[in-house]
């Protein structure tokens, strides 16, 4: 069966203080019987016109073209008028339309298709096939019309990447130029916008490319962008009323739309983004721009709407959800959008069908827009950052406020008052460690704005030195350094100094650690003292910890020895690791023992054969004196130690 269109009565406001509001819902049609593509999509493109004074939907379908009159028959079930495709079915994916006077023009980038062209002058009552040929086009992937010129310029087809038709005689289309050829070549163009010869090539995983083609046999690349912030597959755009920007959309999960400065070809780049402000896999399809407003058709998220009237500071203003299933990496919704003259938008959603939106009014500008929606800051330190105003506020001056604010924090304002538009100075101090939104409010005492700017206050940790301890003797020559803290540090140094007093000075080693401890394994000298210290890097700001300091051991007697390899025990007296460290490598391994003053033994460790040295605890034992016994084959020597604290 046929569901008719659905009608809602049900105003939505539109008083804006930084937050989107749905869109009114004018009508819905969707036909079960059409057979659903390889997509799972029975809809294609939707464009408008006007013909008579009267305005037109035309929604693309696997089987053709449907026309409504959403002027004179606003709430008709039924389309006026249908004109069948070249070929029809479930093998076809894409169609795409456009319009020039009175004819609309039809590709599809499936089957033996061919241009079409219809001569619509004749709706409600008629609409006529006046033009079928692959003479010049069999698929196309899309079409754009530039009206001024009379041009169309197809992209994505089959054996060509551009092709461009005079449209002189609107009947009768002649070809100008297909691309590539031996004079120019062109990659692969999924989708274009061309304005005075000049078009603006959508070259998917490639990027943008800027092209006159004012002389078709000679055209030259003015400029390109193949390198830029959340690039994905670059799908399709539209030019700004003065030409400075272009709106570009990567049909990728994930990607925002991109305002793109245009004003220098040489200097092409991205000042700007907006997106829906949905799931991380949200997803736009093709954007239509009528004066300061932006409408896009973003897949799961349906019709989306932005206010561009300042480029830079592009902020959404409305929204509707044609797709009531999950967001997720596939495609599916929302696919074509097209306003027309009335404000009327049109959004064709993949699965269901055709809607059509009450024009929208924009909402006041009482928008507050930071230079940046998070910050860090040190403790103890303070951020100063920038607020742009709505045009929209009232000239009598805007004030400026806080919500609450935790501990002592200090947020002021400069200038507050501020008048509309103007860019003010925040700056934020006083802060305690921790994370907080912080509101910002502005009011005219008639209109209100709001935004919210994340602020994370990082505690400047320092180290709690452990091993060795301040002022330890006996220190063996490859140290193990072990310290807590610092939490939250992007990078840990450890520090080793001959001075105290000109610590930095005489600084003779520093390397990262990667965990809180590190094993000096390059030998120090004998009988020297050292000292220490941690310096934490936090992103925002260092600290040092305190210095401390540790004398190494004198050598030990030869005779202390076995197997003819001299070993250094260290510390001993000790408390809570002991580092036995022998000359030269072990050629057998060696047992440990340790052996209670009684004679009973409390615990054994295994030394591998080609290790120097052997770290090991005794944090568990009990004061006292204690013998070590080393092992190796039949060779046997005991050392007393001493734990002490």
């Amino acid at each position: 069966m046929k569901n008719a269109i659905l009608f809602l009565f049900i105003s939505f406001p539109f008083y804006c203080f930084g937050q989107a509001s749905e869109t009114s819902l004018l009508g819905h049609w969707h036909d079960e019987t059409i057979t659903p593509a390889f997509f799972d999509n029975p809809y294609h493109d939707v464009w408008g016109v006007q013909v008579n004074g009267i305005e037109y939907g035309i929604i693309c379908s696997t089987d053709g073209f449907h026309f409504f009159d959403l002027t004179t028959q606003p709430l008709s079930d039924e389309p006026v008028a249908f004109a069948p495709a070249t070929v029809q079915g479930a093998s076809i994916g894409h169609r795409d339309i456009k319009t020039y006077q009175h004819y609309l023009y039809a590709v599809a980038d499936e089957g033996p298709s061919a241009l079409q062209i219809f001569d619509i002058s004749g709706l409600p009552n008629m609409v006529s096939l006046v033009y079928e040929s692959n003479e010049f086009l069999t698929r196309s992937h899309n079409i754009f019309i530039d009206e001024d010129n009379g041009r169309l310029y197809a992209v994505g087809g089959n054996g060509f990447n551009v092709k461009i038709l005079s449209l002189s005689n609107p009947e009768a289309p002649t070809l100008l130029a297909s691309y590539p050829n031996s004079n120019y070549n062109i990659g692969y163009v999924h989708d274009t916008y061309v304005r005075d010869h000049i078009a603006y090539l959508n070259a998917g995983n490639v990027g943008l490319f800027v092209t006159d083609f004012t002389d078709p046999a000679n055209p030259v690349t003015l400029g390109s962008m193949t390198d830029y912030p959340q690039q994905g597959y670059n799908h399709s755009g539209w030019l700004s009323d003065d030409g400075q920007y272009y709106f570009l959309c990567d049909e990728t999960h994930g990607t925002d739309i991109k305002v793109v400065d245009v004003s220098d070809y040489s200097d092409i780049e991205v000042v700007a983004t907006m997106n829906a402000e949905s799931t991380s896999n949200q997803i736009v399809h093709n954007i239509y721009l009528q004066g300061n407003i932006l409408y896009a058709s973003y897949y799961y998220d349906g019709l989306q709407v932005f206010d561009v009237s300042n480029p830079l500071l592009p902020y959404r203003i409305g929204y509707y959800d044609t797709h009531d299933g999950p967001n997720n990496s596939y495609f599916a919704g929302a696919w074509g959008v097209f306003v027309l003259p009335s404000g009327m938008s049109l959004i064709s959603d993949m699965q269901t069908g055709f809607y059509v939106f009450d024009e929208i009014e924009v909402p006041p500008n009482t928008s507050i827009s930071p230079s940046a929606t998070s910050f860090e800051i040190c403790e103890g330190g303070d951020i100063t950052f920038t607020i742009i105003l709505g045009d929209d506020f009232d000239v009598s001056g805007v004030d400026l406020s806080t919500g609450n604010l935790p501990g002592n924090t200090l947020v002021t304002f400069d200038p507050n008052p501020a008048q509309p538009g103007e860019e003010v100075e925040v700056n934020v101090s006083e802060t305690e460690p921790g994370y907080f939104d912080l509101e910002i409010n502005a009011t005219d005492n008639i209109n209100n704005g709001q935004t919210t700017v994340a602020i994370d206050v990082i505690d400047l940790d320092t180290a709690n030195l452990i091993n060795p301890p301040n002022g330890k003797t006996d220190q063996a020559i490859n140290v193990y350094f072990l310290w807590t803290g610092l939490e939250g540090a992007d990078t840990k140094n450890i520090e080793l100094s001959t001075s105290e007093a000109n610590f930095e000075d005489d600084i003779f080693f520093t390397d990262q650690a990667v965990i809180n401890s590190y094993s000096y394994t390059d030998g120090l000298e004998n009988g020297t003292t050292y000292y220490w210290r941690i310096a934490a890097d936090f992103g925002c700001g260092e600290t040092h910890s305190d210095i401390f300091s540790f004398t190494t051991e004198g050598m030990v007697n030869v005779n202390e020895s076995i197997q003819g390899n001299s070993f250094f025990l260290s510390p001993n007296p000790a408390d809570d690791l002991i580092s036995l460290q022998f000359e030269n490598p072990l050629e057998k391994d060696l047992n440990i023992e340790v052996i209670a003053i009684n004679g009973q033994k409390i615990k054994s460790f295994l030394m591998k054969a080609q290790s120097n040295d052997f770290l090991f605890p005794v944090n568990d034992l009990s004061e006292g004196l204690y013998f070590l016994r080393l092992t190796s084959g039949k060779n046997s020597l005991s050392k007393k130690m001493l734990i002490q604290r």
